[in-house]
């Protein structure tokens, strides 16, 4: 159901070789999607790095530190052709191996999309955007902390059950004005209906935002943070550890919106992403309720990527 690259490497000067395994998913690749990169060796490793469009990926492994996961991001912007995937392991007598991984990112053309606000929301007073300017500044520091931990051990889920309004990357022209893309996906639920943790994660904000207005953002590890925005109120604190299904808050209609919904956005490597491309990629350790089976759900079939010979 995936690409897969196996070889034999051969270490100098040792009489013994390993199979290394390179499995990257999903099989179809498109700007704004996340990319899950797995290296299974036969023996322990005790390092694995690796690096994708100018991404340092930051791989984290099991006890065994045979089974090594890293998520990498392809941008709104990212040109679609191959893309080569590098990668260096480090086994325990020093000994070292590198490979390269190509992946194809397909074409996509995203919508336009014409939202009518409040004029306060579009044009911003001296005040309104001073607060703005100090938002992204927090959030733009925020999101280059990347802890190594990574909390994803389950699969992701969407936060709350209910369909889809915009999508993300869509053009949008707020009041007639060219904006920057849509950031995020917008779940048309209830006001009042709990928002619940995707996946397990640290609280790292919990505060009204200008736009978004009440949000909350998770670290879930690796570089993978996810927002919740325009909520009604807020069920958690800054700095709590939340599991899967923890409530977040409740659907509402706080900051930049034209009625009660949840935006869900996603950055990875501070790279805005899909949030509805993690749920697609069956992101689970091994070491979470011993060896399972790894799901693989909503994986289309086709060619996204082959492997260096």
């Amino acid at each position: 159901m995936s690409w897969i690259l196996m070889v034999w490497f051969l270490c100098a000067g040792s009489a013994w070789a390993t199979k290394i395994q390179v499995r990257v998913l999903p099989k179809k690749i498109y700007p704004g999607q996340a990319v899950w990169v797995r290296i299974v060796s036969a023996t322990r490793l005790d390092r694995v790095k690796g690096s994708f469009l100018g991404q340092k990926l930051l791989f984290t492994s099991n006890e065994k530190g045979r089974r090594w996961s890293a998520l990498a991001a392809v941008g709104l912007t990212v040109s679609p052709r191959s893309h080569s995937l590098t990668y260096r392991a480090d086994f325990p007598d020093g000994k070292k191996t590198e490979g390269v991984f190509h992946i194809t990112v397909l074409p996509k053309i995203f919508p336009l999309e014409r939202i009518t606000v409040r004029k306060k929301y579009v044009d911003l007073s001296r005040k309104d955007l001073a607060r703005v300017h100090g938002e992204k500044k927090g959030l733009a520091a925020l999101y280059k902390i990347r802890s190594r931990k990574a909390f994803w051990l389950r699969g992701f889920t969407a936060p709350v059950e209910a369909a889809r309004g915009s999508s993300f990357g869509l053009r949008r022209i707020f009041n007639g004005e060219p904006r920057s893309p849509h950031s995020g996906a917008d779940l048309l639920a209830g006001a009042g209906t709990p928002v619940k943790a995707p996946d397990a994660g640290r609280v790292v904000m919990a505060d009204n935002l200008f736009f978004s207005g009440n949000t909350v953002i998770l670290d879930h590890g690796g570089g993978l943070y996810t927002l919740y925005a325009h909520l009604e109120d807020f069920a958690v604190r800054k700095g709590q550890i939340v599991r899967q299904g923890s409530v977040l808050g409740h659907v509402g209609a706080t900051g930049r919106v034209t009625g009660p919904h949840l935006h869900w956005g996603a950055r990875l490597n501070g790279v805005r992403i899909d949030p509805f491309s993690l749920v697609t990629l069956p992101l689970r350790f091994p070491e979470v309720n011993g060896e399972p089976e790894e799901r693989e759900r909503a994986i289309q079939p086709g060619a996204a990527g082959s492997p260096t010979p």
